[in-house]
C-alpha cells in the first residue's frame, strides 16, 4: 500500500519555532503591547492571516491587521536572514529513508512559500519534498483541514494513506480533520503543547521511521 508522510515545518523540520514567537512578541511590543511568551504561545501553528487579526482584537492592537502582517513579514526576514539554520536532529536521516522506501513526501506550513522555500533550500533538503503547501494556498488556516486536503491531492493519495508528522495541536487537528494519520513531535521549544488529539506522540525522529512502515503495513491490511 503507497502512503505519504507530510511534513509541518516550524518545529518539526527546523527548529524555527522561538524565533516566530521572537517575531511576534517584537512586533506586538512595537505597538505599544507589554507581550511575552506567554501571549504568543497559545497562537503557535496558526498562519499569519488568522493569527494577526486575532492579536489586534485581543489586545486591543492600533494598526490594521494588515498593517501587522507586513510589519511580521518584515520582521520575520531580518531574523531569519541573520540566524545559522540547520535541520532538526534525524530529519535528513528519516527524509534519506523515506526518499530509499519509495515513500512521498511533502511540506504542509502555516509559513508562506518564501518562507519555506528559503528555509528548506539553506538547510539543505529541499530536493526530499515531492510536493509543498504553504497557508497562502487555501481558503482556511489551521487547524481547519484545508491544508492537508490539498497536500493530499497534490501528492494524489486518498488521506487515509496519509500520516501528518505536526508539533502543535492546531497542526494536529488540522490533519485530524482531513483524515490523516497524526504524529506529534515533542519539540523541547515548542511551549505548553498538549497532543491529546495524535495517534502517537513522538520525542525524538529516531522512533518515527518503525511508526511510519507500521501505518503502511496497517493501510495494507485494511485496504
Amino acid at each position: 500500500m503507497t502512503i505519504a508522510t507530510i511534513f509541518d515545518m516550524d518545529g518539526v523540520l527546523i527548529d524555527s519555532q522561538p524565533l516566530h514567537y521572537e517575531i511576534d512578541i517584537q512586533v506586538l511590543q512595537s505597538c505599544g503591547y507589554p507581550a511575552t511568551l506567554a501571549d504568543v504561545t497559545p497562537f503557535t501553528g496558526m498562519s499569519n492571516p488568522d493569527r494577526w487579526p486575532k492579536y489586534k482584537e485581543k489586545f486591543n492592537l492600533t494598526p490594521t491587521a494588515a498593517e501587522l502582517i507586513t510589519a511580521a513579514e518584515k520582521t520575520m526576514r531580518e531574523i531569519f536572514n541573520k540566524t545559522d539554520l540547520t535541520p532538526i536532529e534525524g530529519i535528513p536521516q528519516l527524509l534519506q529513508s523515506l526518499n530509499d522506501l519509495g515513500i512521498p513526501t511533502g511540506v504542509a506550513s502555516s509559513s508562506s512559500h518564501e518562507l519555506i522555500e528559503m528555509v528548506l533550500s539553506r538547510i539543505g533538503i529541499t530536493h526530499h519534498f515531492n510536493k509543498i503547501v504553504s497557508g497562502e494556498d487555501v481558503k482556511h488556516g489551521k487547524p481547519a483541514p484545508d491544508i492537508y486536503l490539498k497536500a493530499a491531492t497534490q501528492i494524489s493519495l486518498p488521506p487515509s494513506q496519509c500520516i501528518a508528522i505536526e508539533d502543535a495541536p492546531a497542526g494536529i487537528l488540522s490533519a485530524k480533520n482531513a483524515g490523516f494519520t497524526t504524529i506529534a513531535y515533542k519539540n523541547p521549544n515548542t511551549h505548553g503543547q498538549i497532543f491529546t488529539h495524535a495517534d502517537y506522540v513522538i520525542d525524538r525522529y529516531c522512533e518515527c521511521l518503525e511508526i511510519i512502515k507500521t501505518v503502511r503495513n496497517n493501510a495494507g491490511h485494511t485496504a
